[in-house]
């Protein structure tokens, strides 16, 4: 919970649509297992960011261009040891970059814009001991967290690197996720009793608080919001009972909720295992949704595979997963992303080895490809 680049713990038919799918390596990434290519963040102009891990398993950045060329980058200072490094979380439609990066030692984290010119500029707020930018839009403003005495805060920050430090009352930890157009920003923050609850923050400094109807709100788990678009609607995840499974939801702009499970995906309280015999939960992650209503993320099925989904705003689906994607060990393919035009990036683990290789799936016009139905659940 400190810090946003946290990873959380990461599913079915799947359309013809998967052939559609362009995938990609970086140069200089890794061939061993948990090395590769892992795409975070996709812009309306088709540029994606993200990292990869090389073969000594240090991290780099890099944008690829719509024309698949890419520009590796590292951070002015960042580590040079296994598993640290530099981390993109998040590209505008300018190709400005922002994420954090280690530096050692001790591998403290600091927050870093990358202009589209390559020139890269540090930020931390005063008396940070760790700092995470998430995620920004096309004027400039960026969101993130940093740590100070054993707290995460969170701050909105601007192109001149001036900044706001805020936290939602209640917050005993706070940790933005994603901002949009408008400058509202949506994530979640715990309380008191390290229970997980979301937020908005308006423009004008007002909260929102909210909690997922029927969220199972014990420690370390709760209501997750992941990402928000301009006409203010949040999706997000949140845990559930009794099976500590992850579902997904929408909380709409007048504060209504559509909870949704993709078609493939756990829905019921049946015991579940994979072909080795661990159990499986529901899972089920909504990642990022576009300004008209399309979402993207990733689910578990039966057998503890995951898969990409795009939910539109009509609540048809496309499942999909990556050629030559893992089908175990709750691997496979995971969406990050979708930009304005319906394109989504991700990353998927690879069958023979689990390496990471990026993805981008162009939208496609056809609808007609899956216009599946999943069930709703209302609260």
């Amino acid at each position: 919970m400190a810090l946003t680049g946290l990873a959380f713990g990461q599913v079915g038919g799947v359309s013809s649509i998967s052939k559609s799918i362009l995938t990609f390596e970086a140069p200089g990434a890794g061939k061993g297992a948990g090395q590769g290519t892992s795409s975070q963040s996709i812009n309306d102009d088709g540029e994606i960011t993200g990292n990869y891990k090389d073969s000594a398993s240090v991290v780099h950045g890099f944008v690829r261009h719509k024309d698949g060329t890419f520009e590796s980058f590292e951070a002015p200072g960042a580590s040079k040891k296994a598993t640290l490094g530099t981390f993109p979380e998040s590209i505008n439609d300018k190709g400005d970059v922002i994420g954090y990066y280690f530096t050692d030692p001790g591998g403290v984290r600091h927050g870093f814009v990358r202009y589209k010119d390559g020139t890269i500029v540090r930020f931390d707020p005063p008396g940070s001991q760790g700092t995470v930018a998430k995620h920004n839009n096309d004027d400039g403003l960026f969101t993130g967290n940093y740590v100070s005495y054993d707290k995460a805060h969170a701050f909105v920050a601007r192109r001149d690197n001036s900044f706001t430090t805020f936290d939602p009352p209640g917050s005993a930890n706070t940790a933005p996720q994603g901002i949009n157009a408008r400058g509202e920003i949506t994530g979640y923050y715990a309380d008191d009793a390290n229970s997980l609850r979301g937020f908005i923050r308006y423009a004008d400094g007002a909260y929102a608080k909210f909690d997922v109807p029927g969220a199972n709100a014990i420690e370390g788990k709760g209501t997750l919001p992941m990402d928000i678009n301009s006409n203010g609607d949040v999706v997000g995840y949140y845990h559930t009972r009794p099976k500590d499974g992850m579902r997904a939801f929408i909380r709409h702009k007048d504060g209504t909720f559509t909870k949704f499970d993709p078609p493939g995906s756990i829905t019921d309280d049946a015991p579940h295992v994979d072909d080795e015999g661990y159990i499986v939960r529901p899972t089920a992650a909504a990642l990022s949704i576009n300004e008209s209503g399309d979402i993207a993320g990733y689910y578990g099925d039966t057998a503890g595979v995951v898969h990409g989904f795009i939910r539109r705003r009509d609540g048809t689906y496309t499942t999909f997963e990556a050629p030559g994607a893992a089908r175990h060990g709750n691997l496979g393919t995971f969406s990050e992303s979708i930009n304005n035009r319906g394109d989504i990036t991700g990353f998927y683990y690879t069958g023979a080895n689990a390496v990471l290789r990026g993805f981008v799936l162009p939208h496609i016009a056809d609808l007609s490809q899956a216009p599946a139905k999943a069930p709703v659940k209302k609260p």
